[in-house]
């Protein structure tokens, strides 16, 4: 009960009851864990930022008012204190969120939590104080409208008013950035989902070192307390709502506020494509590949690397030093004996002919292999040797040495390294003996790797719901028996092709792609379509849109954008291939996003389909007074040539 939480807080602010302050910290370390996880999606953050919260608990207990609604207070204070994580991290959270996000496959209720989750805190902060409190009280503690009324001080009928005054201001929120529901989906979800279980060691260690008052806290724990206090200082000068949408800032990585667009680059302007219109010829394998900050890495034919899109989360993926967005391919340094890439949501890996490992962007859990968590702005050396052979990157980052062997570095929250436990690693550890690996696909919190028998193995979290249960922390065998021949992820959910050249699906949602009534069968590969002449496939995690090529040459789309607008399954279209008319002779190919499309022909042509991106500056992404904005693209359907720069002017 909220009196007894106050009366604790009373016991330990007067008598300094360490007793009183284990019994608060045992009793909402959850509440507080689960906004904290919500926003930041990183489990390790996440516990630190708990830690903050108590600590500044621990440090105000004495000039709370009696009438103060604590689990409220806990809740919106660690809203402040991510908030002011991830502006200290460059909204780093966007590709995270998504990753955190996706819930239970067997929970029908969870595709609209998916949709809610990312934007709850951000609106709840939009809230007043009232009808905020009315919210935790009623959905995240659990009290009925009786005893909402008896905290607030009203009666039950002007509790149950306020509660749905505070549902309907959420519903509209959610509308204005795409996600349609009401407020009894609205509600309904956020019971079932808000809270989250707290790690079990958490509360003691919380305790101890909130009841020094951050004493042997950490210089991370005690910035982040510092930034989350002038919030909270500031918040006692200004409106409500210059809080919120500064807050708001803080909170959304790509935002969903105003309105930018710059023209075509085929159009004139500022940005109109120039150069030339032919990548330089050479012997090596091309190749392409989408990272989640919209953008493109390809190697050239001459071993040369080029980019060109947005840095939307704020990271410097384009290898470009201080060009931050393009709507031409630019080169990647001057080097011409690059053999492989991998490209992540906000980092990114290349391998040179030497072997030696190479990677840019950001690098907050070590994944560039450099031993700093320093950001590249271009490529560095990454981890020693001279026999890598691919790589994958993301939270965490995998690479395959010649010798067949698979390591692993960086996040390991959910046990997407393989090494059998979910601590983290900076430097490069052996995932299991085989020597047989041939390829490695990182999804951020999961892993799908083939090896030479045509073997596909999986592992970190089945589902992709970033709570930490029942995940496979070492290389599990799907489907023993059974020969693949290429994987990739989608919308945390496997695509892959087996010898016969069937495509099979499972994870998140595959029932839309299988047909399948039953979605307790989305953790069982099932058949998509009945074609069986598939020979690969490209898509990003992440993403519905996903690109395949027939072992006839032609190449297939399918898409499945739609399943990012949230309604009643019957609403859905049926997912269909549908054949794409590309130009010339094909060598490589990408899929991203939910419509972007992007080949590489025979003679060095680069054409792309979708949304044009590379027109908007990482500022695009900054809406007036600091709030969010969410660049209008502009669509185009059909191919058309990227031009190429082969300077960085």
């Amino acid at each position: 009960m909220t009196t007894e939480d106050m009366e604790l807080v009373r016991e330990y602010a007067q008598h300094h009851s360490e007793e009183a302050f284990a019994t608060l910290v045992s009793r909402r370390v959850n509440l507080v864990y689960s906004v904290a996880l919500r926003q930041l999606c990183d489990a390790h953050l996440s516990e630190e930022v708990t830690q903050a919260v108590f600590i500044i608990l621990a440090r105000k207990a004495g000039s709370l008012g009696p009438k103060t609604i604590l689990t409220a207070w806990l809740c919106r204070t660690a809203q402040y204190v991510a908030a002011d994580a991830l502006r200290t991290q460059r909204r780093r959270q966007g590709r995270e969120q998504e990753a955190y996000m996706q819930s239970i496959l067997n929970e029908p209720e969870s595709e609209a939590w998916t949709q809610i989750a990312p934007l709850l805190d951000t609106a709840m902060l939009r809230l007043g104080e009232k009808d905020h409190s009315a919210i935790v009280l009623r959905f995240f503690e659990g009290k009925n409208l009786k005893e909402v009324g008896a905290v607030l001080g009203v009666s039950e009928n002007t509790a149950k008013t306020r509660v749905c005054r505070a549902l309907e201001k959420l519903r509209q929120f959610f509308a204005k950035r795409g996600v349609n529901s009401t407020t009894a989906a609205i509600a309904e979800n956020i019971s079932a989902h808000s809270i989250q279980a707290a790690p079990v060691a958490l509360a003691k260690s919380v305790t101890a070192v909130a009841l020094a008052k951050g004493a042997t806290a950490s210089i991370s724990t005690l910035t982040l307390i510092k930034g989350a206090l002038k919030i909270m200082a500031w918040t006692k000068t200004k409106t409500t709502i210059v809080v919120g949408a500064t807050v708001i800032a803080l909170t959304l990585g790509a935002g969903y506020f105003g309105f930018f667009h710059q023209p075509h680059p085929k159009q004139t302007g500022k940005l109109k494509q120039t150069g030339k219109l032919k990548l330089p010829a050479g012997n090596a394998t091309p190749m392409v590949a989408y990272g989640y900050s919209r953008d493109f890495v390809l190697l050239a034919p001459d071993g040369s690397l080029w980019s060109w899109g947005e840095e939307r989360l704020g990271w410097p993926v384009l290898g470009l030093d201080n060009i931050h967005h393009s709507v031409s391919l630019r080169r990647i340094g001057n080097e011409n004996d690059w053999v492989s890439i991998a490209v992540g949501d906000s980092q990114n890996l290349a391998i040179k002919s030497d072997g030696t490992l190479w990677g840019w962007g950001e690098n907050l859990n070590y994944q560039l292999g450099d031993g700093t968590k320093t950001t590249r702005p271009t490529p560095v050396s990454s981890i020693p040797g001279h026999d890598w052979k691919q790589a994958a990157i993301g939270i965490c980052s995998l690479a395959l040495k010649s010798d067949g062997t698979l390591w692993a570095w960086g996040n390991n929250q959910d046990g997407q390294l393989g090494i059998g436990s979910t601590t983290a690693t900076t430097n490069a550890v052996q995932v299991g003996t085989s020597t047989n690996w041939t390829k490695i696909v990182g999804g951020s919190i999961q892993t799908v790797g083939l090896q030479s028998d045509g073997s596909l193995w999986f592992w970190g979290s089945p589902d992709g719901n970033g709570r930490g249960t029942n995940n496979f922390l070492v290389p599990t065998h799907i489907l023993p028996g059974t020969k693949w021949v290429d994987a990739c992820f989608g919308y945390f959910m496997v695509l892959a092709i087996k010898s016969d050249g069937t495509l099979w699906a499972w994870g998140n949602r595959a029932n839309f792609y299988t047909g399948a009534t039953d979605t307790n069968l989305n953790s069982v590969p099932l058949q998509v379509g009945t074609d069986g002449d598939w020979q690969s496939i490209s898509s990003a995690r992440g993403c519905f849109y996903h690109i395949l090529k027939k072992k006839d040459g032609s190449f297939w789309a399918l898409d499945g954008s739609e399943l990012r607008t949230i309604k009643p399954v019957s609403k859905y279209k049926p997912i269909m291939f549908k054949k794409l008319d590309l130009p010339k002779d094909i060598v490589a190919y990408a899929a991203g996003s939910d419509n972007i499309g992007v080949v590489l022909t025979r003679d060095g042509e680069v054409w792309t389909w979708g949304n044009v991106i590379g027109d908007h500056p990482p500022n695009a992404f900054q809406g007036p007074n600091n709030t969010s904005a969410s660049p209008k693209y502009k669509v185009i359907d059909k191919p058309w040539q990227l031009s190429i720069i082969d300077a960085q002017k």
